[in-house]
């Protein structure tokens, strides 16, 4: 009878194989029990990884989509709540020039035009808002901001009235300022692009207009108001009291106008928002359903799983057992 076999070299490279293929499935192993996916996906899916190519690419594209409605959305909640900062300062100013024209005090002019100036800065700079650097009200131009300062408007305005003489005559130079086809608003006023941004893709063949510009009628009128009760009292034109009195009833009388306009872009917005909330609500519930998809494919047996990992783990423990024998073996040992 042929006994075979093998040196004490050879037998510790054949444990030491052994043990690195047993740490190998302990790590596949360990990661299927704590993730409950397949460590070697295309093995799961015996090569054919097509459907899980699909998943993936449709999980990053809703990915993308997602990042680009949440934008949006930021995007229109603050366009929104500049917007209602106008309208809130705009109703402000309506009820301070409703008490000035029930005032017969000179001061009543005084403290009205005051508010206006004020109120002025307030809408410009609710205008100039911008987010990560991208202005809201310019158009395309999302780099620059849309309005000059008030008191550049202020001052450039009140060149225009400077002949002006009766409350028509002021509403006139007003007039002509903010609404004439590239006058003073378009080439001083206004710096924003004359086209508007994009709609924005939320994915599925929908989109989301948010192409309010601060040369919008809406704005130009609020603005247009608002200025003329801020020069009202100017010093620099050569008005009665009553002829002041009449610019803010004017005033007033436009900014009522105005307010109505301005809750009219409030409630397209308000439509662009909720189309933007649906369309994030569908791509959740599209990630959802993906991500469920992936899983079925990936998913283990994770009570095999754990089966298994004890049972290498077990073996691993007896390779070791057996390595540490071996390597106290001696030729004295042997021979005693």
């Amino acid at each position: 009878m042929t006994l075979t076999s093998i040196g004490d070299l050879s037998r510790g490279f054949a444990l030491k194989r052994q043990s690195v293929a047993l740490k190998q499935a302990l790590t596949r192993l360990g990661t299927e029990v704590s993730t409950g996916h397949a460590a070697d996906p295309v093995a799961q899916l015996g090569g054919n990884t097509a459907r899980l190519s699909r998943i993936e690419h449709d999980l990053a594209l809703a990915s993308s989509y997602r990042d680009t409605v949440s934008a949006a959305r930021t995007t229109a909640e603050t366009m929104q709540t500049a917007l209602q900062r106008i309208g809130d300062d705009t109703d402000a100013l309506v009820d301070t020039l409703v008490l000035a024209g029930a005032d017969a005090r000179p001061s009543g002019i005084t403290l009205a035009t005051a508010e206006a100036g004020a109120t002025l800065e307030g809408m410009v700079s609710a205008l100039n808002t911008g987010v990560a650097d991208r202005q809201l009200f310019s158009g395309a131009a999302v780099d620059t901001a849309p309005l000059i300062p008030a008191g550049d408007i202020l001052a450039q305005l009140r060149i225009t009235m400077a002949a002006a003489s009766t409350p028509a005559d002021v509403e006139a130079a007003a007039d002509a300022f903010f609404d004439t086809s590239g006058g003073a608003f378009e080439t001083l006023v206004y710096r924003g692009a004359a086209n508007d941004l994009a709609p924005v893709d939320l994915g599925a063949g929908e989109t989301a207009t948010l192409d309010l510009r601060a040369d919008d009628a809406a704005f130009r009128d609020t603005l247009k108001y608002t200025a003329l009760a801020a020069l009202a009292g100017d010093s620099g034109l050569t008005l009665t009291e009553d002829a002041r009195r009449g610019v803010l009833d004017r005033a007033l009388d436009g900014l009522l106008g105005a307010r109505d306009a301005l809750s009219g872009r409030q409630a397209t917005l308000g439509l662009a928002e909720n189309r933007i909330a649906q369309a994030d609500a569908r791509i959740g519930a599209e990630t959802a359903a993906l991500e469920i998809a992936r899983n079925t494919l990936l998913s283990v047996d994770s009570y095999q799983a754990a089966t298994e990992l004890e049972a290498v783990r077990l073996q691993l423990e007896t390779v070791y057992s057996v390595t540490a024998r071996l390597s106290r073996l001696s030729l004295v040992n042997f021979l005693s």
